[in-house]
């Protein structure tokens, strides 16, 4: 959250002020690429609508420091425009505000969340894990959509995720990725057709500084792999759409679900890494320097090629 504050001062003759007008920022977010590790200051339409209520749409500007602040929020005037020198009898009350973020350069997927003002920000979920705990000034991180180009650098997984069970794209799902064995997860989302792309920092080449002098009798880096495996979220009831009941609400918004439903809500699902089964808790293979890498369940005919990743919900006994 940023709080932004300026102060206005008006006068009927030099240095004789007669009136302070303080105007303060509720609410102002910092969106994150962890891709790239770096601030989004471009391309967003980022927006808030009071929740369950008519009040017009309150777009966001983008502020000098790259955040993205909201002004005249309805029921929150008297927080924007504090009297000078008041006490505040009481607290005011909590408003939860929807927020929604479009990118007109096609790089995320469309995003949906909530927050409560003005009782505080406890940050915007994630860093690159599930539940990791919020902390002062978080970041909002956003998710790469299928259209994205490949950053230089970057190793690239990609999938279309099916529900076998419903024969049916898995909207929505979740994908955890792990490279190696190590701890760090990066995470993907995908679209409501089950499309999903992940972008994440190639793995050190740390096969290349070997050798006498360094990087001797290495071979080529697109020859270098590592492990991965892949869980997937996914319970589509589990999923909340803050904007699906208001009438005439535009594509995609009625349609997408909150942010913290998706990554928070959905339960692991089975994944099929063979057609015949059976299906296991993750899908475990390697990834290649320089390749992009596409997840799909084997066909178990030799001859024919899947083109999609097969998951099932994992139902309780």
């Amino acid at each position: 959250m940023s709080n932004l504050a300026t102060s206005i001062g008006n006068s009927t003759s030099p240095g004789t002020p007669m009136e302070l007008v303080s105007m303060f920022t509720v609410l102002g977010i910092q969106f994150w690429d962890p891709t790239l590790d770096q601030p989004v200051s471009d391309g967003l339409t980022v927006t808030a609508q009071l929740e369950d209520s008519s009040f017009p749409v309150i777009t966001a500007l983008r502020t000098a420091s790259r955040a993205y602040a909201f002004q005249g929020l309805p029921g929150l005037h008297d927080l924007e425009y504090p009297r000078v020198n008041s006490a505040q009898a009481s607290p005011p009350k909590s408003l939860r505000f929807v927020i929604t973020v479009s990118d007109s350069l096609k790089r995320f997927l469309a995003t949906v969340f909530t927050v409560e003002l003005p009782l505080g920000y406890s940050g915007l979920f994630l860093s690159n894990r599930v539940g990791s705990p919020a902390a002062p000034n978080a970041r909002a991180y956003l998710f790469s959509a299928p259209t994205r180009g490949i950053a230089t650098g970057n190793s690239v997984v990609r999938a279309d995720i099916w529900d076998r069970d419903k024969d049916q794209p898995a909207a929505f799902a979740a994908l955890q990725l792990s490279i190696d064995g190590v701890t760090q997860l990066w995470t993907g989302i995908a679209d409501d057709q089950g499309r999903l792309q992940l972008q994440f920092p190639s793995p050190l080449l740390q096969s290349l500084s070997l050798g006498s002098p360094p990087g001797s009798n290495q071979g080529a880096p697109s020859s270098v792999t590592w492990p991965i495996s892949v869980k997937i979220l996914y319970e589509p009831s589990q999923l909340l759409f803050p904007l699906a009941g208001l009438p005439d609400e535009p594509w995609p918004w009625n349609v997408t679900p909150s942010l913290k439903s998706i990554l928070g809500a959905q339960s692991q699902a089975s994944i099929w890494q063979n057609e015949s089964g059976p299906p296991g808790n993750e899908w475990t293979g390697e990834i290649t320097y320089g390749t992009p890498l596409v997840l799909r369940t084997s066909s178990s005919d030799p001859t024919a090629a899947s083109s999609v990743l097969m998951v099932s919900q994992i139902t309780s006994p």
